[in-house]
């Protein structure tokens, strides 16, 4: 092969890669998200750093609040108005910005795990935490709720196979699962394959009809299914179960 025609198909290589990594940058960001919702006003206040978006209720009297792990290269911006309409609720909502969008190295898991005890231990009020994620933000989440149990009450999962390498059945915290019936990336056969992992007691949320993306708002995901219901739907029963479950740690 002439060297003419090897430059010819690294450059075309380089050309698709490039192609492929900006499409799917262009898709895991946040769409539909309205500028409002991560604007303060009379009922919320946000505060954006570079590590988190904070949301406060005005009335800020819940025992209970929530840190929450995006999905891996998934803009976090498009889990803000399930965050908002949880502080909306009354409850403190803390969304975590990963490193790289997904905290690759095991050095960036400590600093994420660091950075959620602050949030935990330098909170005056001393509310009942929970900790929880999307996807591969849910295996962080089972990480986290590993290695400090008794810094949490509760452990949030949606749309994730994990725990699925931890046996976390001894827990004794408040835990929530939440999937979709169409999600091609955490399906129901695999999540009920791996539920002994989790504590008898899990409060489980089946979505039906919904899918991978749509606990989110962000474009398309390779590897997932077609959802049979709306992605305000499917928020909406994530949301409630998101709220209930801090309802019950509230008056614990």
């Amino acid at each position: 092969m002439g060297s003419k025609k090897r430059n010819f198909i690294r450059t075309g290589l380089c050309v698709f890669w490039l192609g492929v990594a900006t499409w799917l940058f262009y898709n895991l960001q946040a769409h539909g998200v309205a500028p409002s919702v991560l604007e303060s006003n009379s009922k919320v206040r946000v505060v954006k750093s570079e590590r988190a978006f904070i949301f406060t209720p005005a009335a800020d009297t819940m025992r209970s609040a929530i840190i929450f792990y995006p999905g891996a290269l998934v803009d976090p911006e498009a889990y803000a108005p399930m965050a908002r309409s949880v502080a909306e609720a009354g409850f403190k909502s803390v969304l975590v910005k990963l490193l790289f969008r997904m905290a690759p190295l095991s050095s960036h898991q400590r600093e994420l795990y660091e950075r959620t005890l602050s949030y935990i231990d330098q909170d005056t009020k001393k509310r009942n935490w929970i900790v929880g994620g999307h996807s591969r933000g849910g295996k962080l989440a089972t990480q986290f709720s590993s290695k400090y149990p008794n810094s949490l009450k509760g452990m949030l999962l949606v749309g994730t196979l994990h725990p699925r390498e931890l046996d976390l059945s001894n827990l004794s915290i408040d835990v929530t699962k939440i999937y979709g019936t169409e999600d091609g990336l955490a399906s129901e056969g695999e999540i009920n394959q791996f539920s002994k992992l989790l504590p008898k007691d899990t409060h489980w949320v089946r979505v039906v009809g919904g899918n991978h993306r749509q606990f989110g708002w962000y474009g398309y995901q390779i590897g997932d299914n077609k959802a049979y219901i709306s992605r305000e739907q499917q928020q909406e029963i994530m949301i409630s179960a998101i709220i209930n479950q801090l309802v019950r740690l509230h008056s614990k």
